[in-house]
């Protein structure tokens, strides 16, 4: 479990192949992408699911939350840390600060 220090939040990042539905069918055809590359794509995702939010997010914008656990946002590019959940390798995470969320994605 990663849980955030300060006004930071910890973003559940998509998949690059969730995010790219060409980059998806190439994999479904069993093309191979090269793993740098791969790290490369994923590090151009801005989009995922809040999953964590520090204890003092919010606090220097009047304390109002904009943004809530299990919400979709779009964080600006090159934002954050990009961090591994010891239980979860798979899955690809990025503390952001609390300022970096751009929008949140509502349906």
């Amino acid at each position: 479990m990663i849980i955030p220090a300060g006004h930071r939040v910890v973003v559940r990042q998509e998949k690059y192949d969730e995010h790219d539905e060409v980059f998806a069918a190439a994999k479904r055809a069993g093309i191979e992408i090269v793993k740098d590359r791969e790290v490369r794509y994923q590090a151009s995702v801005d989009k995922g699911t809040i999953v964590s939010i520090g204890p003092t997010a919010w606090q220097d914008f009047g304390g109002v939350n904009w943004a809530q656990i299990g919400d979709v946002v779009v964080f600006a590019k090159n934002a954050g840390k990009s961090v591994e959940d010891p239980s979860d390798k798979n899955t690809p995470y990025i503390v952001l600060n609390d300022e970096d969320i751009v929008a949140v994605i509502k349906e």
